[in-house]
């Protein structure tokens, strides 16, 4: 696995982050998003001091993450809940 060393920009500091080549893309994605989400709350929050946004912005993208995992969690639940219901019935058919 090469490790790419690549530059990017986040608060309009510079940053050089080593990254696997395949990821390189991925990770270009997560310095927009933040940026992103920086900027939303710097424009909400103006006089908001710079930790305060940062952390409000990692906050903001761990509670989107955790909603994520928590959604597909619950569908793969009830498609397994479905499967299982399926396959009682598939066995009850094939008992009587």
């Amino acid at each position: 696995m090469n490790i790419e060393q690549i530059n990017v920009s986040i608060l309009n500091r510079r940053f050089t982050i080593g990254t696997p080549e395949a990821e390189r893309g991925t990770l270009l994605q997560a310095v927009d998003l933040l940026n992103q989400k920086i900027t939303a709350i710097q424009t909400a929050g103006r006089n908001m001091e710079t930790d305060k946004v940062v952390i409000m912005a990692a906050l903001n993208l761990t509670h989107d993450l955790l909603k994520q995992i928590n959604e597909n969690k619950s569908l793969a639940e009830t498609q397994i809940g479905g499967k299982i219901d399926a396959l009682i019935e598939l066995c009850d058919s094939a008992l009587k």
